[in-house]
């Protein structure tokens, strides 16, 4: 499907109104102060790695014990007390809102829920 110039420059202006929103911006900062702690994204890269690893077992049959589980939930409390995660976390709440009516507007002007079209599931149609 190609996209008009109309849609493209219209995409590019929301994109850069929400860079310099300032919710966004908060958000962006604290995501970008995970990415470049080492520990905390070190803690955070650990945490994904373990989940993937479990899921994995899980999906072959394995039965996990309780000190899988255990160690699973103690690291992602670690990542999720960590200060840059949980500030990050905090911002993202704050933009949630501000996303959902972003969504809104969009649907509103396009005539369409577009969340719909952005979801791969539904590339048949979703209703």
């Amino acid at each position: 499907m190609e996209i008009s110039n109309d849609i493209r420059t219209a995409t590019l202006a929301l994109v850069e109104s929400m860079k310099n929103d300032a919710t966004i911006r908060l958000y962006l900062n604290a995501r970008d102060a995970v990415e470049a702690d080492p520990e905390a994204s070190a803690l955070q890269n650990q945490l994904f790695e373990l989940y993937e690893n479990l899921i994995s077992r899980q999906q072959q049959g394995e039965r996990l014990s309780d000190e899988d589980i255990q160690a699973f939930n103690s690291l992602r409390y670690q990542v999720r007390v960590h200060p840059l995660v949980a500030q990050r976390e905090n911002a993202l709440i704050q933009i949630k809102p501000y996303l959902a009516q972003i969504a809104d507007e969009i649907s509103n002007a396009l005539g369409i829920d577009y969340t719909t079209l952005a979801d791969p599931q539904c590339s048949g149609g979703c209703s």
